[in-house]
């Protein structure tokens, strides 16, 4: 597995064995960052359950101006700790050794904004009910937790066959994309109407999900 794209283009990046640690694959980085080009070059971004930082590293090479990642396992550290040391980021990275449905508050105290944020659990996760609903309530509490810019986009990772909301107490679905193993569900925070309510910029538009496959 290589960086795509950026200045670390080419670069190897190694994960280590078995199938606790599941990399985005190069295709599904490349679709995810085709979608989200506007949102990665001099931003912040938020990688949860990052793995062995596959996709916070690309989001990096292709300027970026800070990643924070957010991973619990130790193992999965220290390879996430020399594929940044490998492709000479690490200056630009912030590792938060926890489990990420407990980092909010954290994440709180570093008084950052985040323009992206990648989720990209175990997708055995998102098979189980109570799995399923607190990795989108943790996407809700990160956008009620003014943790993101106003435009920002947050990228949820999962099995083709897998349906998320088109909506949460705060986000809105923008876009869905499918490619081979891996789909990727778009959100943005709504936005206030006049009476208060919160709705989507987008709500007026035509929906700009199409689903691919293949």
């Amino acid at each position: 597995m290589r960086v795509i794209a950026g200045k670390a283009r080419g670069m190897r990046l190694e994960c280590p064995p078995g199938d606790d640690v599941r990399p985005a694959a190069d295709m599904a980085r490349q679709a995810l960052f085709n979608i989200l080009r506007e949102y990665v070059s001099g931003t912040t971004v938020l990688d949860l359950f990052a793995g062995a930082g596959t996709v916070g590293i690309e989001a990096l090479s292709r300027g970026a101006a800070h990643c924070v990642f957010v991973e619990k396992s130790p193992q999965a550290i220290a390879w996430l700790e020399k594929n940044l040391a490998h492709t000479r980021l690490a200056e630009f990275a912030e590792i938060l050794q926890r489990d990420a449905f407990r980092c909010v508050e954290r994440l709180k105290t570093l008084g950052l904004r985040f323009d992206m944020v990648h989720l990209g659990p175990p997708f055995p996760m998102w098979h189980d009910i109570d799995c399923k609903r607190a990795l989108i309530g943790l996407l809700d509490e990160i956008a009620g937790a003014d943790l993101l810019a106003p435009d920002a986009a947050l990228a949820a990772q999962h099995e083709p066959t897998v349906e998320l909301p088109t909506e949460t107490k705060r986000l809105t679905r923008f876009d869905l994309r499918r490619y081979g193993r891996n789909a990727y569900t778009f959100y943005e925070l709504k936005k206030p109407s006049h009476d208060g309510e919160l709705q989507s910029e987008r709500d007026e538009a035509p929906s700009s999900v199409e689903p691919r496959t293949g």
